[in-house]
């Protein structure tokens, strides 16, 4: 287990209600592969009972990552993954304007740029190569990542699967 309460700097608005949406799993990033060589999990404190509940059910020899957004550290629990996932715990008071405490930043500014940091690292840039993702998105009644989460499944799912375009 690894937990880390890390520091990130730092959408269009679409149609789409925001309420209740549940958290989806993109399985087969690449290709539909039933292998997982890496994954990827984001949410927010709402996601942590369903993200218990998915950690729970990965192979002991997973590999990967998962990001959660919190306001503050008090925030922080224990979250047991395989020992190849870690955890990531990003907290937003933390990374606001430190002459206005308790502000921090907007929900959700902090995880779209921690999950896109990690896609650009782990899959834009491996384009091509025989990995096999899985993503858990979560945070989908915030608006910054319910709009992130919708580019990203139109990327991953267009005809050509670029995801650099």
């Amino acid at each position: 287990m690894d937990y880390d309460a890390s520091l990130f700097d730092e959408s269009i608005f679409d149609d789409s209600s925001l309420s209740e949406l549940p958290s989806t799993s993109l399985d087969g990033f690449v290709d539909g592969n039933d292998r997982i060589d890496c994954l990827l999990a984001a949410g927010n404190i709402s996601d942590v009972p369903d993200l218990r509940v998915w950690c729970q059910s990965l192979p002991a020899d997973s590999y990967g990552q998962v990001f959660i957004e919190v306001f503050s550290p008090i925030q922080i629990e224990p979250l047991q993954t395989p020992p190849g996932v870690g955890v990531t715990w990003i907290c937003r008071e933390q990374l606001g304007d430190p002459t206005l405490p308790g502000i921090g930043l907007p929900q959700g500014q902090a995880l779209k740029t921690a999950v896109d940091a990690w896609l650009c690292e782990w899959y834009r840039t491996e384009y091509g190569a025989e990995r096999h993702f899985t993503l858990w998105m979560g945070a989908r009644s915030n608006e910054v990542m319910h709009t992130y989460w919708k580019s990203l499944e139109r990327q991953v799912t267009s005809a050509s699967g670029d995801p650099r375009r």
